[in-house]
């Protein structure tokens, strides 16, 4: 006989009635958050004269969040049952404050403005990306489960920087990380079927334009920008097969220009457009296979950085 079954069952019970109660409790939370993001949401228009139109057009929005994730979102995603497994307390489905991040959100119609206690400050968002990457990557670092959580919320913290409109030095080496994070992702998740690599090839691209109008910023206001023209090769190789990216290049600065790691991605981007290009010449196909194969060299040597390969094996047949 298991006299082990009863005490075990008793256990189930307890279980199931503390996950009801948490339930209870969390839906009159959500409730009572509800109601306040109304009035505070009046209040902030009245405070700004503004009776008609949105909270964007009385004044600049600054955040006000100190948690990775906002406290009305992590209800409602909780009530919701969608609270990742990355969120959760061990051995729960239940959201950990000091785990939950916030996810991005699509700009749609009818979608609220976000308040200023929805928005992260920099230093959150900071140490936003810093639990992202030295807990949850650090867990996983084949990135197999984690990616797509991560992706999502590293587009969540570029977008709250967004909103608020801060370009400083923050903003730059966050971007600058996040930038990073896309390509080791090409890299290591290549070839991976469930992976699709044009999505982060995506997220970089629009990254890394929002790190050249960051270098734009800080130039001119005589700042520099340690890692410029690291990032600046990386636009350069992210965009192999377009004319722009290098009348991007030879509008830079020239200590800009002339770094080795840029001179290196203007390498590739000329190798790669000249070896599809079409030619009228008898020699076409000799000549591209040529300049194709020293695109490949050019890929291996030494002079090219391990990132910046990363990024050109993107356009590996």
């Amino acid at each position: 006989m298991n006299t082990d079954r009863p005490a075990a069952e008793e256990e189930r019970l307890k279980a199931l009635r503390r996950e009801r109660f948490n339930n209870t409790e969390g839906e009159r939370r959500y409730q009572q958050l509800v109601a306040q993001r109304a009035q505070r949401r009046q209040q902030l228009m009245s405070q700004s004269n503004v009776h008609k139109g949105t909270l964007s057009e009385a004044a600049k929005i600054v955040g006000t969040c100190t948690l990775m994730c906002p406290e009305f979102e992590r209800e409602e995603r909780q009530l919701k049952n969608n609270i990742a497994q990355p969120e959760m307390f061990p051995g729960t489905r239940q959201a950990d404050p000091a785990r939950t991040v916030k996810t991005f959100h699509r700009s749609a119609a009818g979608n609220e403005e976000p308040l200023p206690e929805d928005l992260r400050t920099p230093e959150t968002l900071q140490r936003t990306l810093d639990h992202l990457v030295n807990v949850v990557i650090a867990a996983d670092q084949e990135l197999r489960s984690c990616h797509g959580f991560v992706r999502d919320r590293t587009r969540s913290i570029r977008q709250d920087f967004t909103i608020q409109n801060i370009r400083d030095s923050t903003t730059v080496a966050v971007c600058e990380r996040i930038a990073r994070f896309h390509i080791v992702s090409l890299h290591i998740l290549c070839g991976n079927k469930d992976f699709a690599e044009h999505q982060d090839m995506e997220q970089l691209r629009n990254t890394l334009k929002t790190l050249i109008e960051l270098y734009d910023d800080h130039r001119k206001a005589r700042v520099v920008c340690a890692n410029e023209a690291e990032f600046y090769a990386y636009y350069i190789v992210s965009h192999l097969r377009d004319p722009d990216a290098k009348r991007v290049a030879e509008r830079l600065p020239r200590h800009i220009f002339t770094a080795p790691i840029v001179q290196q991605a203007l390498k590739l981007h000329m190798l790669s457009e000249s070896s599809t290009a079409p030619r009228r010449d008898t020699g076409t196909g000799w000549a591209a296979q040529n300049l194709g194969v020293q695109f490949f060299r050019t890929v291996a040597a030494p002079a090219t950085p391990l990132l910046l390969a990363c990024l050109a094996e993107y356009y590996f047949p």
